[in-house]
């Protein structure tokens, strides 16, 4: 039967290579060096260390830290043991916005797959901002702000969520095509897109009390399109009105309420342009 033979080092001579301190000296430099990556691609990104480890990185309670430390603690373990406690409440606090805005998306959602109004109001979300996009000839008569008997039922849906969170920003941006428009009271798109945005915030306002401190329009006119100006698709696309819920720290937003049981007139899908 054959005998493996063992390592030799060539300096010494010795059978005993490679030392059996290497193996686990090996093994340690792998793994301060993995520790190290992650941590300086953590700081290159901005990443806090809290959402990395998620909600489990702070787990032992306050009782359970103290009783793991057989001894008083000095003045600088007690500040940082306070440390620990406030930056767990603050993770628990933002993981629950986050998970706040998701549930709010889909509720706004499902209303307006309830209400057949997929085609005419796109909801966008991420980590900290809502965006709802419902455009011009849903919300609003051809060449005017004033709002559709549709567009305040959908606005009074909306309403209930600004009044659950009266610490989010609100912002209102009004849009148009670049087809120009000449009225007495509009003489241009900037008008109307202000008039716009402006009309939708005086609603939540004056009809549900919205906290005005939280909310702000502005028009950009035709400046800022989401779609090509080049086809009447495209131009319905950017006679839009959006409507962004931003989380602010500290910020809390409450769960919508069940929409109202009012179905748009399918009038407002067949309207014409600005």
């Amino acid at each position: 039967m054959p005998h493996r033979r063992a390592k030799t080092d060539p300096d010494s001579g010795s059978s005993d290579w490679p030392p059996e301190w290497m193996t686990t000296y090996s093994d340690m430099a792998t793994l301060m060096m993995t520790f190290f990556i992650i941590l300086s691609t953590m700081l290159a990104l901005k990443i806090p260390v809290t959402w990395i480890a998620g909600d489990r990185m702070i787990q032992l309670s306050d009782r359970r830290i103290e009783d793991a430390i057989d001894v008083e603690l000095s003045r600088e373990e007690q500040e940082l043991l306070e440390r620990i406690r406030d930056l767990r409440e603050q993770q628990m606090r933002e993981l629950a916005k986050i998970d706040e805005m998701r549930r709010m998306a889909k509720e706004i959602q499902q209303y307006i797959i309830d209400a057949n109004l997929s085609r005419f109001v796109r909801v966008d979300v991420s980590k900290w901002k809502l965006k709802i996009v419902p455009l011009a000839p849903f919300l609003f008569r051809p060449a005017s702000a004033d709002l559709r008997p549709e567009g305040k039922v959908f606005l009074d849906l909306l309403a209930r969520v600004f009044l659950h969170g009266p610490d989010a920003e609100v912002r209102i941006g009004g849009h148009t095509d670049d087809i120009p428009i000449n009225t007495p009271r509009y003489p241009s798109n900037w008008e109307l897109s202000c008039a716009r945005a402006t009309s939708v915030m005086r609603y939540l306002i004056d009809e549900h009390g919205v906290e005005p401190a939280i909310l702000s329009a502005i028009g950009y006119g035709p400046h800022q399109p989401a779609a090509s100006n080049e086809t009447p698709e495209g131009r319905a696309m950017n006679r839009r009105v959006e409507i962004e819920i931003v989380q602010r720290p500290g910020d809390s937003l409450g769960s919508l309420s069940a929409a109202a049981g009012s179905e748009p007139a399918e009038s407002a899908l067949n309207a014409g342009r600005d």
